[in-house]
């Protein structure tokens, strides 16, 4: 991402918010894929040759949302 410098990084933003608390940026696999995002792994199983899903961002699925909902007191979702 390079937006204009009067516009605000999301991309920057997240990976500041994962370094100042540690939260977990994880990113749903599935509509990564459809969105044309994926990491250097799915890549690969794809036979594509770059990638754009880098750490801290992470590709879960939806058993590591209903592991971490369970033991979890609240969950908070972006659609």
């Amino acid at each position: 991402m390079a937006p204009p410098q009067d516009e605000l990084n999301l991309r920057e933003a997240w990976a500041e918010l994962n370094q100042q608390h540690a939260v977990q940026l994880d990113v749903c696999i599935a509509a990564a894929l459809r969105r044309g995002l994926m990491s250097e792994s799915e890549a690969q199983r794809h036979g594509k040759q770059s990638y754009n899903v880098v750490p801290p961002f992470e590709l879960t699925g939806l058993g590591q949302l209903l592991e971490l909902q369970q033991r979890a007191d609240r969950l908070i979702t972006f659609a």
